[in-house]
């Protein structure tokens, strides 16, 4: 009874091992099976960051917005990584649900920027690093604004700052007064 009884759990921990493997292997692989960006796919990130710029909280929370976030995590000839505009947001220019709503669109404004000038990675060189940064804040002040006359309470004096910037033309300057990113 006592050898079944290590058998059945002998075969139950392998069981465990065995799915744990293949949960963890299984995604790595239909990751790596993933082709590049196609031009469908940069077509609908522009839209998604078109449509977001007019009512970023729909967007975001829609089928399109989930979408957007899965390809932006499997899409392998592109890096969207954070840039100092994602770290001012994060650190206080954007409060409350403003942040969550602020963070979406800058990533699907920044994206799509570097998608239609073929940016695989802006952090390789100054310049890109910056136009990806100012694209990213571009679309989140335009969301910000669409959002302000329904839900005034967000309004922020940091992003505020950052409208009056882009309105006199000087946004990059703006841009590039702010904290740096960490290292990564």
């Amino acid at each position: 009874m006592n050898m079944q009884r290590s058998i059945k759990n002998c075969l139950q921990l392998l069981s465990a091992a065995v799915l744990i493997t293949l949960s963890l292997a299984l995604p790595a692989q239909a990751q790596t099976a993933r082709g590049p960006a196609t031009p469908e796919e940069t077509t609908r990130v522009e839209q998604i960051a078109a449509a977001g710029d007019k009512d970023p909280v729909t967007v975001m929370t829609s089928p399109d917005g989930r979408w957007f976030r899965k390809w932006l995590d499997e899409v392998p000839d592109y890096f969207f990584g954070p840039d100092k505009g994602v770290f001012w947001l994060m650190n206080g220019a954007a409060k409350g649900e403003l942040k969550r709503v602020a963070m979406f669109q800058h990533a699907v404004s920044a994206a799509a920027w570097q998608l239609k000038h073929q940016v695989k990675d802006p952090q390789r060189t100054p310049e890109n690093l910056e136009a990806t940064t100012v694209a990213g804040l571009e679309g989140v002040l335009r969301a910000y604004e669409n959002m302000l006359p329904a839900h005034p309470a967000i309004r922020s004096a940091e992003l505020d700052e950052a409208v009056a910037a882009r309105d006199k033309g000087t946004l990059a300057q703006f841009v590039a007064r702010l904290p740096p990113l960490p290292r990564r």
